[in-house]
């Protein structure tokens, strides 16, 4: 077996290349392998098998074009004289290719319009060699088409968790967008709740004060109308005292009554000036207690609004869990993928 330094792969022998030759179905006889330039048209079927072997390819792909070829090859004036050209440089290209992969790298058109012995031999065992080491790489072949099936199926899940997931964003941020329309209603009621609580606790205090002011002049109008009643008293009985001492004139006795008679209305109508004031105290009093009712309620719902804040407090965090999923899942995503174009 002869093995050149310039060669990736063992040049065979005749017999050996005849024998793995008839088991891949291509047979050939020694006559055309030892004088491949008297049989051309066989050297060609030969590559072409073998194509088909290593490849899959069929004959009908060797001899179709690109549709960017063909919509090219229109383009020109007489495009039927292409044909053949075209499907040849197709073939050679593809034949081309193939053997520098096998690791043959001196492959040309005289290797098909004039092929020597020495050269095909080569070229035969360099495709031979690219098929048994196919052959002994088939089970890493299965393995990696068993691995891209299950990374398929791992991105397919990672795939339909990820769409999970994006739902439950969207809806996490719904109910977000929700919840702060929410908190802002809340937020602008609790400031005209502030405002009117402020409100009140002015109207309360002034209404104490005045409340206070009332009660006690009208505790200084008791303390009057105690004093005039207790002199009223006094004067009376010391009118009736006088009376049996001296003899007084009618008239004297009408001037002096209707004196005390216009005092007395006066205190009168300053007593009941007191009362209305007294009853208007009492009003403003009730109006304060309700006011302080509304304050109650109104902190009460304060409270309420507060158990509101913290409820959308845990939505925010809930969203920002998924969030993370979210991103760790699209992690997970982008690496699978990497290891697939690996």
């Amino acid at each position: 077996m002869d093995q050149p330094r310039s060669n990736l792969f063992p040049v065979l022998k005749i017999s050996t290349i005849l024998q793995i030759m008839e088991e891949v179905n291509v047979p050939l006889t020694e006559a055309e392998l030892t004088e491949p330039g008297r049989c051309k048209e066989r050297v060609r079927e030969v590559f072409v098998q073998l194509l088909n072997i290593c490849w899959g390819l069929t004959d009908h792909t060797l001899s179709s074009l690109p549709k960017r070829i063909v919509t090219k090859k229109l383009s020109l004036s007489h495009p039927q004289l292409y044909d053949d050209a075209l499907s040849e440089a197709k073939f050679f290209s593809l034949l081309s290719k193939l053997l520098r992969t096998c690791g043959y790298c001196e492959f040309g058109f005289k290797d098909l319009m004039a092929p020597q012995a020495k050269r095909f031999r080569r070229q035969l065992s360099a495709m031979i060699n690219f098929l048994k080491y196919t052959e002994d790489m088939g089970h890493l072949v299965a393995q990696a088409l068993d691995e891209r099936e299950e990374l398929f199926a791992a991105l397919d899940e990672v795939t339909d968790n990820h769409t999970t997931l994006k739902g439950q964003l969207e809806e996490a941020r719904t109910m977000n967008h929700e919840k702060m329309l929410e908190r802002e209603e809340a937020e602008a009621e609790c400031k005209e709740m502030e405002a009117e609580i402020a409100q009140q606790n002015k109207i309360q205090s002034s209404i104490r004060q005045e409340t206070y002011l009332l009660k006690k002049s009208a505790n200084e109008l008791k303390d009057q109308l105690a004093n005039l009643s207790i002199a009223q008293r006094e004067l009376q009985a010391e009118e009736r005292q006088l009376s049996k001492e001296v003899v007084h004139s009618p008239d004297r006795i009408k001037v002096d009554l209707a004196e005390a008679m216009q005092k007395l209305e006066g205190m009168k109508k300053t007593i009941l000036a007191k009362q209305r004031e007294r009853t208007l105290v009492h009003k403003q009093v009730e109006h304060t207690t309700l006011a302080e009712e509304s304050v109650k309620e109104i902190m009460m719902v304060m409270e309420k609004m507060e158990t509101k804040v913290q409820e959308y407090e845990i939505v925010v965090e809930d969203c920002d869990d998924v969030k993370n999923r979210l991103e760790e899942m699209e992690r997970d995503l982008e690496e699978k993928r990497g290891k697939m174009e690996e």
